[in-house]
């Protein structure tokens, strides 16, 4: 049986990223953002309408550290310029979904990343 398999970037705290690829067995999307990001995945709106970034939106109270670079990432890609807590992770969007990132999309977001080191 296939399985669904989705691509993302994780970038953790201390600056460093990951390319995930995960096979989607059982349960949605929401299910390995938890894992990535914390138990409250919430998106973080991108200029470019085909990618969001996710944080989770309890970090502050659960006391995560600062994650420097994901917040110059995330404005570097068009979004609001915050604050951001914990490893956030960066997905293809589509139709209020997020998606599986392409390879061209993972290009430009190491590409960015290098920028924000």
């Amino acid at each position: 049986m296939a399985h669904t398999v989705y691509t993302f970037i994780v970038v953790a705290e201390d600056g460093t990223s990951h390319e995930h690829h995960t096979r989607q067995r059982t349960g949605g999307v929401d299910t390995w953002l938890r894992r990535a990001v914390g138990a409250a995945p919430t998106p973080i709106p991108l200029a470019a309408a085909h990618l969001v970034a996710w944080c989770d939106a309890h970090a502050p109270s659960l006391g995560r550290r600062p994650n420097p670079t994901a917040g110059l990432l995330i404005a570097h890609l068009g979004g609001a310029r915050l604050p951001l807590l914990g490893p956030i992770a960066l997905t293809g969007y589509r139709d209020g979904t997020a998606r599986s990132l392409t390879t061209a999309q993972v290009d430009a977001v190491l590409a960015a990343l290098t920028h924000c080191r």
